[in-house]
């Protein structure tokens, strides 16, 4: 990647259309100029859940209008663009193809070099991006640097990851930039999805995982109670089917005995709460495991991504068991980074370029099941 000002890191236009938001980003170095998400939520509540056709539909007339937002809240043309990167998977192929298509005729019209990026890394390394405190000028090369006694420093590796979003649900061993092995991962439902089905089944609207998370602080988390999966099993691995179909036993067996159509608001309170902190106790049970297992003398820190990533509760949680091995949580700088963004598709394209020279992709078709 040739960079027009040598002392000043490359602008990277980012691109993610990886499910239902429709996401347009300028990065300079790990420094986030613009991110902008437009969402399709609306769109996708009468289905209570992500609609393929729709979705595609609407990225084709979102995404244009998302990039040139994004240009223009950065303070740069295309032609001040270095390079272009974009999600090529994980994610729905039909939602994928409209951003690789976009990147491609972008990079093409204007001679930028383009690189597809994987999603699942993009969320492990969303703990990377710094806020723009400098202005919209003259990032510097060190924005890129790993530096002694900083969470960049090559010495601070290996580093576990956790991705937990609504797709995948993840253990993932760090070793350097794109360098990564997993250690535990979903055999079914992610814990994301999980959250979302057993909110559908409550009736709380979509996205659901949001709602329960909300509704969740107002309950008691101790009135229902929830199997902890999987604690004969010697791996890291995770399985929230058992817990969802739990769930909807539950959900019958109340509505039954009430004799009535539904939960009361206080009910749903409590339901809310009762799941999602069997959810995570499933999670923290074997993240425990794993750190206790494990030779995981050598992690330095824990660096959490992905949609529930957001959730506080689930936060705390994971600190709790950090706190009994000496390790720290890191998390990307807003909410906004956890959840499928363009932000950390620039940041992870920049990343790789500077510190293992990867070369622009030739081949960018779409990988809806790319694995790390």
């Amino acid at each position: 990647m040739k960079n027009k000002d040598q002392n000043s890191s490359p602008l990277i236009l980012a691109i993610d259309t990886s499910c239902d938001e429709t996401s347009a980003a300028v990065t300079q170095g790990r420094v986030v100029l613009a991110n902008i998400i437009a969402s399709q939520a609306q769109i996708h509540q009468p289905y209570g859940g992500v609609f393929p056709t729709l979705a595609k539909q609407a990225h084709l007339e979102m995404i244009a209008p998302t990039v040139k937002k994004a240009l223009t809240q950065a303070r740069v043309d295309i032609e001040s663009i270095d390079a272009i990167a974009v999600t090529q998977g994980p994610g729905l192929a039909p939602a994928l193809e409209v951003g690789i298509e976009y990147a491609e005729n972008l990079a093409r019209k204007h001679s930028k070099p383009i690189y597809g990026i994987n999603h699942l890394e993009a969320h492990l390394l969303a703990v990377l991006a710094l806020r723009n405190k400098r202005g919209n000028k003259n990032i510097s090369k060190e924005t890129y640097t790993f530096k002694k006694g900083t969470a960049l420093d090559k010495e601070s590796f290996p580093i576990l990851g956790i991705i937990v979003s609504g797709g995948h649900s993840q253990f993932v061993q760090i070793d350097r930039i794109g360098q990564y092995v997993t250690l535990g991962e979903t055999v079914d439902d992610a814990l994301g999805e999980a959250l979302d089905k057993v909110g559908r089944m409550l009736d709380l609207g979509y996205p659901a995982g949001p709602i329960m998370e909300k509704f969740a602080k107002k309950g008691d988390s101790n009135r229902y109670d929830f199997p902890l999966p999987m604690t004969a099993v010697k791996d890291f691995n995770l399985s929230y089917s058992g817990l969802k179909t739990a769930a909807s036993r539950e959900i019958k067996k109340a509505i039954t005995q009430k004799e009535t159509k539904g939960f009361s608001r206080q009910d749903i309170f409590d339901f809310s709460a009762s799941f999602q902190k069997a959810a995570f106790r499933h999670l923290t049970y074997k993240l425990d495991k794993l750190l206790n297992d494990y030779n995981t003398s050598s992690f330095k820190e824990v660096w959490l991504g992905g949609g529930v990533a957001s959730n506080i509760t689930l936060r705390n949680e994971i600190r709790k068991v950090l706190r009994q091995h000496h390790l720290q949580l890191i998390t990307p700088y807003e909410k906004k980074l956890c959840a499928d963004n363009a932000a950390m598709i620039g940041v992870t394209a920049g990343l790789r370029v500077m510190h293992i020279q990867t070369e622009p992709t030739i081949n960018l078709d779409r990988k809806p099941s790319w694995n790390l």
